[in-house]
């Protein structure tokens, strides 16, 4: 089993945390795992992304090819890396963010459109939460990690600061499941 992931989307979108806990999810799994971030000059409002490779055999780099999924916050992010999609890879794409018709339908790739950015303001409070929803559209698409896995880590959170954010993020989480739970 091997799997290239991709997240990307904007600074300030949470890019960067959703890859790491992706990454420590697998790790926690027992999985070889490899977490690369990017990010742009410009942090906040500048491109992010980060790759999150995962095999039960050992990863000789953290370089990508061919992702074989990916999460897509923005429009920028799902324009440049849609060609460099695995054939039969998944996209979980933020449609509050991305124009469906951008894409022309192909049955080489299973895009997801999750309205992560609507879904965070209404089951979260907060726009701040849609990395959470997509990570939750995504695990229930993806199942390679589990769900609860990710849950423990959320609860493990030691800093005060970020302690506040944890059912926040929990409560996001669960919104992007039930989304991907609704289509099928």
């Amino acid at each position: 089993m091997n799997h290239e992931w991709l997240v990307a989307g904007f600074g300030g979108q949470g890019i960067l945390f959703l890859g790491d806990l992706l990454a420590r999810a697998a790790l926690r799994q027992g999985l070889q795992t490899s977490y690369m971030p990017t990010y742009g000059v410009a942090m906040r409002g500048g491109t992010a992304n980060c790759v999150v490779r995962l095999s039960d055999t050992t990863i000789g780099s953290p370089l990508f090819d061919e992702p074989d999924a990916a999460i897509l916050l923005n429009q920028q992010s799902f324009s440049h890396f849609l060609p460099t999609m695995q054939e039969n890879g998944l996209i979980i794409a933020n449609s509050s963010m991305i124009t469906p018709e951008t894409f022309a339908d192909s049955t080489a790739l299973r895009v997801l459109y999750v309205p992560a950015t609507q879904l965070a303001r209404d089951a979260a409070g907060t726009e701040q939460a849609t990395n959470m929803v997509a990570l939750g559209a995504f695990l229930a698409a993806e199942p390679t990690l589990e769900i609860a896995t990710l849950i423990q880590i959320l609860d493990e959170e030691r800093n005060p600061k970020k302690q506040e954010l944890v059912q926040t993020n929990k409560t996001a989480l669960q919104a992007g499941i039930a989304f991907i739970q609704g289509l099928n």
